[in-house]
């Protein structure tokens, strides 16, 4: 009996409710209580929301940031070294007379073959093989020897033993070949007749005899001899320590008028000795 009357008076209060619009105006008082509140929510939630975008912002801010100062610094690694590079190439960048008399090609060493063998290095330049390249310092003087294999331009500086080319000692025009260096940094030159007269500080220069070299390239100054067998052998200090250059001309063509003076120098020179 109880839970009927209780149904029936949950019933006319639901009626009474929906007639009076009860729920709007508990609705409205619900609203107008709980206003700040709501908007106090709201406002830590957009308040939070924009701390937590700041904070991965930031973030991600730094990352950028780290990452082009890294960049920054590997450009100016790059641009420190390309810098000293640039001034290595203006100070060795001299006009010599094999410039201006030969065709010239202006190369780097970009590597050695063996890392135990300083006196063979690769050549940055290709050029047509069969042939062998004389190789000169900035500075017009020699360096050794350029041989193409397979594609690859190899400089055999004047350290090597297979740096072989032909020369002149003194004025009595003696002629040898170059056979690498002695411990000292000087350059062997073999193969000169006994008959010649080798004097101390008598200057080397290439002979051109051999077709690698045009005549008169400057070599060294003989420091000391030695009589072999059936030779001589003359000690030579080179002008140019090629060990520690990078940078080299390849002579590519010798100029023919330069090599018929050449030849007439030398004619000359050997004329006038006999005479003596």
């Amino acid at each position: 009996m109880n839970k009927k009357i209780a149904f029936v008076g949950l019933m006319i209060l639901i009626l009474l409710g929906y007639i009076f619009n009860i729920d709007k105006a508990m609705s409205s008082i619900f609203l107008e209580n709980t206003s700040d509140i709501r908007w106090g929510y709201s406002t830590s939630l957009t308040s939070f929301k924009d701390k937590l975008n700041s904070y991965f912002n930031q973030a991600e801010t730094l990352q950028n940031l780290e990452a082009q100062k890294n960049k920054n610094v590997n450009y100016k690694i790059l641009y420190t070294a390309t810098k000293l590079e640039l001034n290595d190439i203006k100070k060795d960048m001299l006009v010599t007379d094999i410039n201006m008399t030969h065709q010239t090609l202006y190369t780097k060493a970009v590597s050695y073959i063996h890392m135990n063998d300083f006196s063979k290095v690769i050549l940055d330049k290709k050029l047509p093989s069969g042939k062998l390249y004389p190789l000169v310092t900035p500075q017009g003087y020699s360096a050794g020897i350029v041989k193409v294999q397979n594609g690859v331009s190899i400089g055999y500086l004047n350290p090597n033993e297979k740096a072989n080319y032909a020369v002149f000692v003194g004025n009595s025009i003696a002629p040898g070949i170059t056979s690498g260096m002695d411990e000292y940094g000087n350059i062997l030159v073999q193969h000169i007749p006994k008959w010649y007269k080798i004097h101390i500080n008598d200057e080397v220069i290439t002979s051109g005899m051999d077709e690698i070299y045009p005549y008169g390239v400057h070599v060294g100054r003989v420091v000391g001899s030695k009589v072999l067998l059936n030779t001589k052998m003359a000690i030579v200090r080179p002008y140019a320590s090629v060990i520690s250059k990078k940078y080299f001309f390849i002579i590519t063509k010798v100029n023919q008028e330069a090599k018929i003076k050449d030849i007439n120098t030398s004619i000359e020179a050997v004329l006038q000795i006999k005479s003596n």
